[in-house]
């Protein structure tokens, strides 16, 4: 049995190496291990259940003494309280790597969200520099400085609403949401290029 544990225990924490960067997967297999723990705990008190009722129907079967009797259940009740404390142990430590899981998720959604906010800032500053530098943008340049600016307050629209939107992603949506943000964000950076570029 400790051996099956620490086999799982192994195969969990390689998993959560190689899903490091992938919150949700660490969050799902703390949550899954959880699980995964308390159906072992069941088990155990079920499997000992029927070795102890086992072990009394025998024990009335054939004449025992009063001490006889006494030792078998003092027995019992310490392989009952041994399960249940490694039970519970084994559950409360896998319920401290969810209630860990679940943290590091969530430091992880509060710092991608400042630092999108932070990039979309600095983006939005310098565009706004831009405009106030485009009155010398020449006539025959003014057409694509303004389809730029157009282009650039329409990507910041979209970083906006990835943003705001971030906080409503589940566990599950969180790379994706996370990725599709990182690439709007970029493509606003482009865009903000383009619009040096004109000037």
């Amino acid at each position: 049995m400790k051996l099956d544990r620490l086999a799982l225990v192994t195969a969990l924490a390689l998993s959560a190496v190689a899903c490091a960067h992938d919150r949700s997967k660490e969050v799902k297999s703390a949550e899954a291990n959880l699980t995964s723990e308390q159906q072992e705990a069941r088990a155990n008190q079920a499997r000992l259940d029927q070795r102890q009722a086992e072990e009394q129907a025998a024990a009335q079967q054939k004449p025992m003494t009063t001490e006889e009797r006494a030792e078998l259940q003092t027995k019992q009740v310490e392989e009952r309280a041994e399960t249940t404390a490694e039970g519970e142990k084994d559950i409360a430590d896998a319920d401290k790597d969810v209630t860990t899981a679940h943290a590091g998720m969530a430091n992880e959604r509060t710092k991608v969200e400042a630092d999108a906010k932070e990039r979309l800032t600095k983006a939005n500053a310098k565009a706004v520099e831009a405009k106030n530098k485009s009155a010398k943008v020449p006539a025959n340049k003014r057409a694509k400085f303004n389809a730029e600016m157009n282009t650039f307050n329409t990507k910041k629209a979209e970083v906006q609403n990835r943003i705001s939107n971030l906080s409503r992603s589940s566990n599950e949506e969180w790379k994706d949401a996370k990725a599709k943000l990182d690439k709007s964000l970029d493509d606003l950076e482009a865009a903000l290029h383009r619009l040096d570029e004109d000037l």
